[in-house]
């Protein structure tokens, strides 16, 4: 049995830690911030939960099976339909009705669609597999959202035993474990660091999320214009705001305003209708590997 002390309680450092108490070691968490969950935390706002943008979980993926493995749960799981995900001014995402366009998309013939498939499946990275998963229904926006998966698997870590320590920051290593900043020395076999510092270059994103009263979207499930990608999750998944509209946007660039220019172009009346709203104009997406957070374990 190793000491294992796993540093960041994000996705990659709960599993990382989940794995470590499989394999019989003695684990022990420590998180700098008073939350965990890193990019996958939520913010409740009128009865609502927002997160840092769209989160589609890859069902039968590795994060989706470890959740099954150590919650006797499952997640709550609907497949976004890319035949209701509207291109504007080139229609459908996947036009199932239409044998031309589709024999055209899979040819490699409509660049358009090729790149609104990449925007969705890996919000613009290129992950073959989940865009093989967006195609067949298995990219799916989870009930319980991204912070539920990340709830069950501290709850679960810690019923058998795995403490998870938050406001503790790591300053420095020594032969033998770490240094926090109040000084204090931690010692450990082995030091997993799930930190969630970049490797290379970090891409960043900007987000919106937003809540309407209201339904104007009338059940498509997504807009796609450009680098800007609009998924109703409500419409989607009946646990998201049923009755109401629970916008998740993207912009890969051009700020969270060019995001409002598409809701302003296609939504018309939008901000009359605001319940609640979280932004970020500028957030980490992925690093010089490529992969997303459910891919980073």
């Amino acid at each position: 049995m190793k000491r294992v002390l796993v540093v960041g309680a994000g996705i990659q450092g709960l599993v990382t830690a989940a794995r470590e108490h499989l394999a019989k070691n003695q684990v022990f968490i420590v998180e700098k911030r008073k939350r965990i969950g890193g990019r996958g935390t939520s913010q409740e706002s009128f009865g609502h939960q927002l997160e840092h943008g769209p989160h589609l979980l890859l069902k039968g993926g590795e994060l989706h099976k470890m959740v099954k493995k150590v919650s006797k749960v499952k997640p709550s799981l609907r497949p976004i339909r890319p035949n209701k995900v509207l291109i504007v001014g080139h229609g459908e995402l996947y036009p199932i009705n239409d044998p031309k366009e589709i024999l055209n998309l899979k040819m490699g013939k409509d660049p358009i669609r090729e790149e609104a498939l990449r925007l969705i499946s890996g919000w613009g990275q290129d992950i073959p597999e989940r865009k093989q998963a967006l195609l067949k229904g298995k990219l799916c926006v989870v009930g319980e959202g991204w912070s539920g998966l990340i709830g069950r698997l501290a709850s679960t870590l810690e019923e058998v035993g795995v403490p998870i320590q938050t406001g503790m920051k790591i300053t420095g290593t020594y032969d033998g474990g770490v240094i926090t900043s109040k000084g204090m020395k931690i010692e450990a076999d082995e030091v997993k660091m799930c930190d969630g510092s970049p490797i290379g270059e970090p891409v960043k994103v900007s987000t919106l999320d937003v809540v309407l009263d209201n339904r104007p979207l009338k059940g498509l499930h997504g807009l796609i214009k450009g680098d800007v990608a609009i998924l109703d999750l409500a419409a989607i998944h009946p646990k998201k705001a049923p009755g109401m509209s629970h916008f998740s946007c993207i912009a890969l660039s051009g700020g969270v305003s060019k995001i409002e220019d598409l809701l302003d172009e296609r939504v018309s009346g939008w901000r009359s209708h605001i319940i609640t709203r979280r932004e970020n104009n500028s957030i980490t997406l992925t690093d010089s590997r490529g992969l997303l957070s459910d891919g980073m374990i």
